[in-house]
């Protein structure tokens, strides 16, 4: 079997290997031709859907009127109407074909393509398709209408191009347009010929329901060699299946002269076959051995890649684990001195406070200079709103140190060992170091988490490795929701708040007491099947340009799989967000 749309070279040598072979169990030209086509429309097929590539597929070739059986010189005087044809008038000739309907698999019940007489140039011209296939073979159309035995050992030994129109529907050289191209879905047209030793035309045309690539349009070249080589032992005897009498060429002109001529010719097929054969084999050798090669270097590419991306990613955390580390060290002083001095600052507070006031209750009528200035400074308002600015600022101190905390928890740079860790602290660490990319802007709704946590006990892993992947799937789901958020400012008031308000989801549990599962949803745009197939591929980003390197997940699947032996997926539904699954073992096995 063979698909058009990663046809190979492997593909091209196998092919014309079996067509060359297909003239030796025939014994005429029609049968040879038979067996071509079929062999073809069974063969060339569309490996995604086990559909044939062809919807119809059939062999012409040229003969003299007087040639043609008397069903066939019938079909070219319908078409001459009042013109009688003379014996040596060519004729494009049906000779075999195969499809998908039951009438074009025998050329008895095709219609008006028996036999095309081809009277001269200018009624060539009038027949687009004809015209255009003569063109793009490089054939010459006074050579076909009216062959030159001076120059035809030359044309016969040329290998011609191949007839191809990458766009059936609408193109005015293929006919028939609403009652074939349109109803059978036919996408683009391939034909494929050459001359004989007699200068007669052969064609073997190709209606397929796929567009194939420009690269297997030059591979179908060689194709029309191996036909003519399964053909040509008829070139001269019978052809068609029920012709009684042989035609015999002008050439030769007593029995035994035909004989000896067959006979040499014959030998000399024999001899090309073989020689062909050898070729095709050590061809299809040499295809292997480059397809084995070719795998070689692109798994060892693959794998440099891979190694690079590990080489600078790690460099790359490493550094930032650094930075993060000495930041987080270089606020965390400052804040715990702020810190530890708010407590004894709230403390001489309360003393002052308590004591004014003991000073009002003891002295409710004071001189009336103490009286204006306490109406002066508000002391009220002030006693007040110091105690809220001393408490505001302690909340604002712990605030600090829980972020330091889950940066220096997120680096853990001090635990870039296997350790047992609670794994909820990293997803809890991560989800404060992405807080601010969470919060409402102006035009885009907050994005709203919910923690499911379940009864996990600590777990045995590389932690600053998994938050990296923690920090890779929760920061590409807030992109997401961003994306349907910017979407939706596009769009009217009334259109955003038809739209669920952004959220994420994480939900951890105990699959077993062996592995644990954490499960990171979002309810964004959706990913689509082909690049939910590629998300873990190097280098594979749906982001724009600038915006997102392809790396992420790639390294997060190295981190699950290979470094802890766990599984991470996704599934994903196109306009109903995405969800990604890890599940890693309890402890890491050796």
């Amino acid at each position: 079997m063979y698909d058009l749309q990663k046809f190979t070279l492997r593909d091209m040598s196998e092919c014309g290997l079996a067509l060359r072979h297909l003239g030796n169990k025939a014994n005429s030209m029609e049968e040879a031709s038979n067996y071509i086509i079929q062999y073809l429309y069974e063969n060339l097929i569309e490996k995604q859907s086990g559909k044939n590539s062809c919807v119809l597929i059939r062999f012409f070739k040229t003969h003299s009127y007087g040639e043609l059986t008397s069903e066939l010189q019938e079909c070219t005087q319908d078409l001459l109407g009042n013109h009688l044809p003379d014996d040596s008038l060519k004729c494009l000739t049906l000779l075999a074909t195969a499809g998908e309907q039951s009438e074009w698999n025998s050329r008895y019940k095709s219609g008006g393509h028996k036999a095309i007489p081809l009277a001269n140039e200018e009624a060539i011209a009038r027949i687009p398709m004809i015209f255009q296939l003569i063109q793009q073979l490089g054939l010459n159309l006074g050579t076909i209408v009216q062959p030159d035995s001076n120059l035809l050992t030359d044309l016969e030994q040329r290998m011609y191009n191949v007839f191809y129109i990458p766009d059936a529907l609408g193109s005015p050289y293929i006919p028939s347009q609403t009652s074939f191209v349109i109803p059978f879905n036919i996408k683009s047209v391939v034909g494929f010929g050459g001359l004989l030793p007699s200068g007669n035309m052969f064609v073997v045309l190709m209606f397929l329901r796929v567009v194939i690539p420009r690269i297997t349009v030059d591979l179908l070249r060689p194709l029309a060699l191996n036909v003519k080589m399964a053909i040509l032992p008829f070139e001269d005897e019978k052809i068609f299946i029920e012709q009684s009498q042989f035609v015999v060429s002008n050439e030769i002109s007593t029995a035994t002269n035909k004989d000896d001529n067959f006979q040499y010719l014959n030998s000399k097929i024999a001899t090309l076959t073989q020689l062909l054969d050898v070729s095709e084999q050590s061809t299809i050798n040499q295809s292997d051995r480059l397809e084995q090669t070719n795998a070689h270097l692109q798994k060892t590419l693959d794998k440099l890649q891979t190694t690079q991306i590990q080489l600078v990613h790690t460099e790359k955390m490493s550094s930032l684990g650094q930075l993060v580390a000495g930041i987080a060290h270089e606020i965390n002083n400052p804040v715990n001195f702020i810190h530890g001095n708010l407590i004894y600052a709230k403390q001489y507070t309360e003393i002052l406070l308590n004591l004014i006031q003991s000073y009002q209750d003891c002295y409710p009528n004071p001189p009336k200079e103490i009286q204006e200035l306490i109406k002066e400074t508000e002391l009220s308002f002030l006693a007040e709103d110091l105690t809220k600015i001393i408490n505001s600022m302690t909340v604002g101190t712990k605030r600090i140190s829980e972020i330091v905390k889950s940066l220096r928890n997120f680096s853990r740079l001090d635990e870039a060992e296997v350790k047992n860790i609670d794994i909820h602290e990293g997803i809890d660490s991560t989800l404060m170091i992405l807080e601010h990319c969470m919060q409402a802007r102006q035009g885009y709704p907050e994005i709203k988490v919910i923690k499911e946590y379940g009864q996990l006990s600590l777990i045995e892993c590389y932690p600053s490795q998994l938050n990296q992947v923690f920090m890779n799937i929760i920061a590409n789901a807030i992109d997401a929701l961003q994306n349907i958020n910017e979407s939706r400012v596009i769009g009217s008031i009334e259109e955003k708040y038809n739209y669920p308000l952004p959220k994420i989801h994480i939900c951890t549990k105990a699959l077993d007491n062996k592995w644990i599962a954490i499960s990171i949803a979002d309810n964004g745009c959706g990913i689509n099947e082909e690049a939910r197939s590629r998300l873990f591929d190097p280098f594979f980003t749906t982001k724009p340009i600038g915006k997102g390197t392809g790396i992420g997940l790639s390294i997060s699947h190295q981190i699950i799989v290979e470094k802890h032996g766990g599984k991470i997926s996704c599934i994903s539904i196109p306009g109903q967000g995405a969800e990604f699954l890890v599940e890693i073992p309890v402890k890491i096995k050796n």
